[in-house]
């Protein structure tokens, strides 16, 4: 099982990695006080609909564009720390010398798809921008927001698994790789 700490936020030993360490950890948060305001939502929205017949306005709506702030944002803090589940179904027999080109070669694939996504959502979060698009609604949210976050939260992931990647190739200094099946305290 592996451990960490929520500890300084600083997840590297440069200047860009202690300020990319701040923004994690705002980050994340962020995310924690945005499920505290989602339970809240709903539960006012509830007990409104039960008691008074009077919801909150597109609570549904409020609590989809929540959604993104609280999966999204943490990525890259769980990402400095390596704290993502990993599969060891065929890699925990392995010799230690292949963790880390495994490790490189996971991070090289990440940076790879997360980054075309992160272009793809880009893209929507432009063309919802330029034609105004919103919710049918009361309150007429617009859609782009919650994508822009998405998109944000997207960037700095791809950054940290960039960062991660020269890690594991051995042109940063930074957190070493650890054996899977050996617990990290």
């Amino acid at each position: 099982m592996v451990r960490f700490t929520l500890g300084d936020g600083s997840a590297g030993v440069g200047p860009v990695e202690r300020v990319m360490g701040r923004i994690e950890w705002g980050f994340l948060r962020f995310s924690m006080l945005t499920i505290v305001v989602l339970l809240a939502l709903i539960c006012v929205s509830v007990v409104g609909r039960t008691f008074f017949n009077l919801p909150i306005p597109d609570d549904v709506v409020l609590a989809e564009n929540l959604m993104p702030v609280i999966v999204a944002l943490p990525f890259a803090f769980a990402t400095a720390r390596r704290g993502h589940i990993e599969v060891e179904v065929f890699t925990s027999w392995l010799p230690q010398h292949f963790f880390r080109p495994l490790s490189a070669f996971a991070h090289l694939l990440a940076v790879l798809i997360f980054s075309g996504i992160l272009w793809c959502v880009w893209i929507g979060v432009l063309k919802d921008w330029e034609s105004g698009q919103y919710y049918e609604g009361e309150l007429a949210l617009p859609v782009w927001p919650a994508k822009l976050v998405f998109v944000v939260a997207l960037a700095l992931f791809c950054l940290r698994l960039f960062f991660n990647l020269l890690e594991d190739l051995g042109l940063k200094k930074g957190s070493p790789v650890h054996h899977p099946a050996e617990p990290v305290s």
